[in-house]
């Protein structure tokens, strides 16, 4: 098969659909090493990414085109066209107007623009609208991330069930790595961090709900507790910096920016457990990456949080500060849920495990040919 992809996010994003696109192509290659793949991006992204492996590169085909924009909805047509791709996959709520010829698929992570529309400007929910709702028309197969995403889809746009298929993201490779003493040691005096923390990874945002995280920490019984936050920043990092001054939190609260991704299972492993208090997620990849750590997870009881979590976390009304700061000293303090959570978290993550997942994709698009 010639299959190609919409390798954006792949070059341009270090986290979030960036890691979904990466993990995806990584697994295909790894399971199915002899299918034809390309990657399809424009130079604006492939001349500044630090994502340039080798597997990658040899499979990529970098516009030239004037215009990044308009090569992702209209030039990308040629390249594809002249690469003579059968399946093509748009990895982020999104298709080009491809020839009928080639199959298409999309991947979509979430409608949170429909969801909490008051997160988003007026002109990007509009944006956001028309592409996703595009993309879900010419598709001739819709990967949805999780049940959660797939009934929101149903819920909110014009769209066949039939050609909507759940399949879950899996975990990329550096999580099967082995993380010693030595390395844990190495990390700590790295990056300054306390010998332990409870970790918190994602946007500064009010979709992330960090505001209520840092209301639970300054409560008179977290005084003594640390918080890592690995984040690149958000719509309330200010606020957030604020509250943190206020409360007279600067020497608990430690921010790590721009860490390299292979380097954050080993902040997983460090870690007391995740605190991932969102309001809403297409899936909640952390809560993933925390549990193929073996690590406690204390995240909403809403949205896909608990499809992912199973019985392997501690789930909390993310709008109660005292029931998260009741969770957090539970997992600070009780030294025999470590090996409780380590269990449950190895039965949950089979759901997702990578071959498993990587062969439904693989069968989906030997499905549309």
């Amino acid at each position: 098969m010639n299959i190609g992809f919409d390798a954006k996010r792949l070059y341009a994003n270090p986290t979030g659909l960036g890691t979904y696109s990466r993990t995806l192509f990584n697994r295909l290659v790894e399971f199915y090493p002899d299918e034809n793949y390309k990657l399809f991006v424009h130079k604006k992204y492939f001349d500044t990414t630090p994502f340039k492996y080798a597997y990658f590169t040899k499979n990529t085909v970098v516009s030239e085109h004037y215009s990044d924009k308009i090569w992702r909805q209209k030039a990308i047509v040629e390249d594809v066209s002249s690469n003579n791709i059968q399946i093509f996959h748009g990895l982020s709520n999104e298709l080009p107007s491809l020839k009928k010829e080639v199959k298409k698929v999309v991947t979509i992570h979430d409608v949170i623009f429909k969801k909490l529309p008051k997160t988003f400007s007026i002109f990007d929910r509009n944006i956001y609208k028309y592409k996703t709702q595009k993309a879900l028309e010419n598709a001739d197969a819709v990967i949805a991330v999780s049940q959660q995403t797939k009934e929101d889809i149903l819920e909110l746009f014009k769209v066949e069930e039939s050609k909507i298929h759940l399949i879950y993201p899996t975990w990329n490779k550096e999580y099967e790595h082995d993380c010693s003493y030595a390395l844990k040691e190495e990390f700590i005096v790295k990056y300054d961090l306390p010998r332990d923390f409870v970790l918190y990874v994602g946007s500064i945002s009010k979709r992330k709900n960090f505001i209520t995280l840092l209301k639970a920490m300054a409560l008179p019984e977290n005084q003594d507790k640390n918080l890592v936050v690995v984040s690149n920043g958000g719509d309330e990092y200010q606020e957030a910096q604020s509250f943190i001054f206020e409360k007279k939190m600067e020497n608990r609260i430690f921010f790590l920016n721009n860490i390299m991704w292979y380097e954050l299972p080993i902040i997983y492993h460090i870690s007391q457990g995740l605190i991932y208090p969102s309001l809403y997620e297409g899936f909640g990849l952390p809560i993933l990456e925390a549990l193929v750590c073996g690590k406690s997870v204390i995240t909403s009881n809403i949205s896909s949080m608990p499809e992912v979590g199973g019985d392997a976390c501690i789930f909390i009304d993310p709008k109660n500060v005292e029931e998260l700061s009741n969770a957090i000293n539970f997992i600070y303090y009780n030294l025999e849920l470590a090996d409780e959570i380590r269990y449950k978290a190895a039965a949950q993550v089979q759901k997702f495990q990578p071959e498993k997942i990587t062969e439904q994709i693989y069968q989906l698009y030997q499905t549309l040919l």
